[in-house]
Formats: C-alpha cells, structure tokens, sequence
C-alpha cells in the first residue's frame, strides 16, 4: 500500500499556500504604489509651485577696484526662491558660481529683491574694461525659473 496525502489534503494545502504567498505580495504591492503615488504627488506639487515662478534681473554692477560683480534680483513670483546659480559670460569665456544669496533658512520671498554678490578670483575676471555679455540665475528649489539676460556692461 502506498503512503502519502489524500488528494483533497494536497488541494487544501495548495490553496493555503497561494492565499498566503497573494497576501504577502498584495501587501508589498499596496506599499510600493502607496510611495510611488506620494513622490509623484510631491513631485507634481512642486512643479505647480514652480510654475508661479518669476526673476527679474534687475541691474548688473560689474567693479574691477573690488574685484566683484553684483546682480541686483527680484522675485516676481509667488513662491519663495533661494540657493542661486549663476552663469556669466564675459569676454566670451564663461563663469559659474552656485554659492551666495538667499538659502532655504532666509529665502527670496515674493516681491522682494536681493544684491547677489561675487567676488572675482582674479583679475582676469573682473578686470578693468571687462565685459559682462550674458547673465543666467537659476533657483536650486526651482530650477525651471531660471532667467536671463544678455547685457553689454563694462567692468569700471
């Protein structure tokens, strides 16, 4: 005689063992679209913050005595700005510098305006008779709310 599970022992088993492996695997499921569905939500909040968005450059002050060029900015927008980025063409060699202004503690609000302030390494940069062809800032918080313009200003 043979020994061994009757069939409807086996059926019963089997169907256990699927009922807990679904459960197990609906429950990551459930989880996993739970957190892509946040990260997309937070992503598409930030993008419809991002959109109300608006820089102004308002002047560029370009000094060879002390070595620094100021870019006077002004948050248009509805949301607040800050951790700069700024792109500078001058005499056809471009500079950038991601430092200064604004930071997530103390941000551009909307409607006011900020000096952003670079001090030039040398003198080459900021030098007498130098001149500022194009200027870029972009928010790290926004990056999409960049603005630009293109200048002809002489380093003094």
């Amino acid at each position: 005689m043979r020994k061994g599970i009757s069939p409807l022992v086996a059926t019963v088993m089997l169907i256990a063992i699927t009922l807990a492996v679904s459960a197990l695997l609906g429950s990551w499921f459930t989880s996993t679209i739970r957190v892509e569905t946040e990260i997309i939500g937070e992503n598409a909040a930030k993008q419809i913050n991002c959109s109300s968005a608006i820089l102004d450059i308002v002047d560029i002050i370009c000094s060879s005595s002390n070595q620094s060029l100021k870019i006077a900015l002004a948050n248009q927008g509805n949301i607040e700005l800050y951790n700069f980025s700024v792109l500078v063409k001058m005499n056809n060699t471009f500079y950038d510098n991601s430092t200064g202004g604004p930071n997530s503690n103390d941000p551009l609000n909307p409607g006011e305006q900020t000096i952003l302030t670079y001090y030039c390494s040398n003198v080459v940069f900021c030098g007498a008779n130098k001149t500022v062809d194009k200027v870029r800032i972009s928010p790290s918080n926004c990056p999409q709310a960049w603005t630009e313009t293109n200048v002809k200003k002489t380093c003094s």
